[in-house]
């Protein structure tokens, strides 16, 4: 099941439809509205999260002491119905919330994709815990995600009741879990969120000053956010396997050293010299680089990364690298989100969608050692992604279009915004050497 976020006459966007897959890739123009869409995107899922949420009834039973609750697409719909009305009645208080302006908006609205073949069976079993020798509630709830009538996830936790607990009470706290696993993937809806700016390298050399000057200033919730990062970011010395290899990718073909942190301060180490430089005397492009060591090394896991202008201060061949580092990201669990102005990351990303999609046929290991590749380069078949142009229509409105993935023959996604400029490259060239 793949939530959906609809928005009309958003800005200068006449309308988008953006599915929240596991990888999002926006290009488009300058000032086209890929980061305003981003942002929406950033502040909409976090009011989703946190929001009272009155659920709709759903199906319940009782088998052999367990108590059933199954949603499905009745559930789903008056759902959708729900939130919608909210977001519909809310929406200038949500764009002052993001963008702390007043952004014009006609609408915003979600939808379910899967809806008619995705449905969960949350199985609830009562006990009794005697901690501190006081007895209290527990419900053990197992979720069983079907497709299309098979099992395709499980989700198994424990929810100690703060009162007496009925099944009501475990009922509302399996349908939370379910909300949560639509909006986040998991059951406690506690996946951490981190936007970072294309204006990342400034406000990692300024941040100490904004907070010092009492959070003074009129950024938006993304960024605000981003600020906060960087002044509680604690490094975890021993991070998880997934995230410990991420991190040694990105420091040996990016980097090409290390992002530390000594008390509130930042250095870098390159592997060729013994003594770290201080962040602010590193180049642009370990600016650029060091949010993501940071997202991946804090001790708050981050599960979903927006960043703006993904390329910044990378030339092509490290935009090559980032592009591979992108993928394992979302391979690892976590959900991307980038926009690109480049037609080098657009044309590498593409090349390795186009290699997974071979892969998936027929193994092409061969093909891939003589790419100087590897199979955690390709997006693993749990893992989707979706590419969106952001193309300037009629006085100035922007068109924003979701790509179609071309098999056959393959061509994978069709930039025209790029293959327009590299057309008039090619002819302006050829008119020069006539």
């Amino acid at each position: 099941m793949i939530l959906h976020i609809i928005i009309k006459n958003f800005g200068k966007v006449e309308s988008a439809d953006i599915a929240l897959e596991d990888l999002i890739v926006f290009v488009g123009n300058n000032n086209s509205g890929k980061t305003m869409v981003m942002q929406l995107i950033y502040g909409v899922r976090d009011i989703l999260s946190k929001f009272s949420l009155v659920f709709p009834e759903a199906r319940t039973s009782d088998l052999n002491g367990q108590y059933l609750v199954r949603c499905d697409l009745g559930w789903f719909r008056e759902l959708e119905t729900r939130i919608n009305k909210y977001l519909a009645e809310q929406k200038n208080q949500i764009m002052e919330s993001i963008f702390n302006a007043q952004i014009p908006v006609e609408e915003i609205r979600i939808a379910l994709e899967g809806a008619e073949t995705t449905y969960f069976v949350c199985g609830i079993s009562e006990n009794e815990s005697r901690e501190t020798g006081e007895r209290k509630t527990v419900f053990d709830i197992d979720i069983r995600q079907y497709e299309q009538g098979e099992n395709t996830k499980s989700y198994a936790y424990e929810y100690l009741c703060p009162g007496e607990g009925v099944p009501r009470d475990g009922e509302y706290e399996a349908l939370q879990a379910v909300w949560n696993i639509i909006l986040s993937g998991n059951v406690t809806g506690d996946a951490r969120r981190l936007f970072l700016p294309a204006s990342r390298s400034g406000l990692q050399l300024l941040y100490k000053q904004y907070f010092a000057g009492g959070m003074a200033g009129d950024f938006v919730l993304p960024v605000k956010d981003f600020l906060q990062f960087l002044m509680l970011y604690t490094e975890e010395k021993q991070p998880e396997e997934s995230r410990r290899m991420l991190l040694e990718f990105g420091e040996e073909q990016l980097l090409q050293g290390k992002v530390v942190q000594e008390g509130d301060e930042t250095f870098y180490l390159d592997r060729q010299l013994d003594s770290p430089v201080s962040l602010h005397m590193a180049s642009s492009m370990i600016h650029e680089l060091a949010p993501f060591i940071k997202a991946l090394s804090d001790t708050r896991r981050i599960d979903w990364l927006y960043c703006d202008e993904v390329e910044n201060s990378l030339y092509p061949l490290l935009q090559r690298e980032m592009a591979r580092w992108l993928i394992r990201m979302v391979n690892a669990g976590m959900h991307v989100i980038v926009s690109s102005h480049s037609d080098t990351m657009a044309s590498r990303l593409n090349n390795l969608f186009m290699l997974t999609h071979l892969h998936r046929r027929k193994s092409s290991l061969d093909l891939l050692s003589e790419l100087d590749l590897k199979e955690a380069d390709l997006l693993h078949a749990d893992r989707q992604a979706g590419v969106y142009e952001f193309r300037s229509g009629k006085q100035g409105r922007t068109v924003v279009e979701r790509l179609e993935f071309i098999s056959h023959p393959l061509m994978g996604y069709d930039f025209r915004l790029f293959g327009a400029n590299l057309d008039k490259l090619y002819d302006e060239a050829d008119k020069i050497t006539r």
